[in-house]
C-alpha cells in the first residue's frame, strides 16, 4: 500500500498477480499487438480501452477476484472487470498501474438497480485504476482528457442509469475527486464526490485491496446479486 499521491512507481506496481495475470498468452498477444500500433504510452492506453469496450461485452457481475485472463477469454464483464483487464494490458506494456481506493455510498448505484436497493450496501468499495505515464500517475478517469475539458464538451452528466463507467470515460466526466467542481464550482452536475464516503489510500495492487477489506462478492448479500443478476447480458454493467 502507498498513500502517497505522487509516489514514483516500484516493481509492485508492475508485476503480475492473481487478478493482473499478465503472463496469460491472451493479454501478452493482446499488449503486443497494441505497442506495434501505438509506442505512445498514453494512446496505447487509450487503444486498449476502446479495444476492450468494444471486445468485452457488459454485463452484471461482483465477481472481483476474477483474473483478467477469463475476462478477455470469455468477452463479457462488469466494468471492474474490464478495469482489471486495462490493467493488466498496461502492466503487459510496462505501463505502472495501482488502486485508489474509495469508499462509495450505495445510493450511487440505486439508478441502476431499483428493485434490489434492499440489498445495496450503504458503502461499497470502488477501485479506481491509476497509470504512471509521462512520469506521473493519471487517473482512469482522465485517460482522454482533464476533467474540465470533458465537462466542457460533454453533452450530460455522468448519472449511473444508463452507460458504464469503463464506457463513459472516454466522453464524459465520471469525477469522484470533485475535478470539475474546482473554480467556485462552475459545474457541479458533473461532480460525484457527494457519494464518496471516505478515501483509503493508493494499493499497489488490486488483490491487495481485497485481502485487506474483503470482496461483495463474498457476502451474502453479494451472493444474492450474484444469484440474481449474475452473468446477464446488459448494455451497461454496474461498477462494483
Amino acid at each position: 500500500m502507498s498513500n502517497q499521491a505522487v509516489a514514483t512507481p516500484s516493481l509492485a506496481n508492475l508485476r503480475a498477480t492473481s487478478i493482473l495475470d499478465h503472463e496469460d498468452a491472451n493479454i501478452q498477444d493482446l499488449a503486443m499487438r497494441l505497442q506495434g500500433q501505438e509506442p505512445e504510452h498514453r494512446r496505447l492506453l487509450q487503444s486498449a480501452h476502446r479495444y476492450l469496450v468494444d471486445f468485452v461485452k457488459p454485463i452484471y457481475t461482483v465477481d472481483e477476484l476474477q483474473p483478467a485472463s477469463q475476462t478477455l477469454r470469455r468477452r463479457r464483464g462488469s466494468c471492474s472487470q474490464r478495469m482489471a483487464c486495462l490493467e493488466a494490458v498496461s502492466r503487459s506494456c510496462g505501463i505502472p498501474t495501482r488502486s485508489r481506493v474509495l469508499q462509495v455510498s450505495g445510493r450511487f448505484w440505486y439508478p441502476r438497480f431499483r428493485v434490489f436497493r434492499p440489498f445495496i450496501p450503504k458503502r461499497i468499495l470502488l477501485l479506481w485504476p491509476q497509470f504512471f505515464v509521462l512520469d506521473r500517475w493519471i487517473d482512469f478517469d482522465e485517460l482522454y482528457a482533464p476533467a474540465q475539458e470533458l465537462a466542457d464538451r460533454a453533452q450530460r452528466s455522468f448519472s449511473n442509469d444508463g452507460e458504464s463507467i469503463f464506457d463513459a470515460v472516454d466522453h464524459t466526466p465520471v469525477d469522484f475527486m470533485a475535478k470539475t467542481c474546482r473554480a467556485e464550482c462552475a459545474r457541479p452536475n458533473f461532480d460525484l464526490s457527494r457519494f464518496v464516503l471516505s478515501d483509503e489510500g493508493f494499493f499497489d495492487t488490486r488483490d491487495e485491496v481485497f485481502e485487506r477489506f474483503g470482496s461483495f462478492h463474498t457476502t451474502l448479500r453479494g451472493r444474492i446479486f450474484e444469484a440474481i443478476y449474475g452473468g446477464r447480458a446488459s448494455f451497461s454493467a454496474s461498477c462494483s
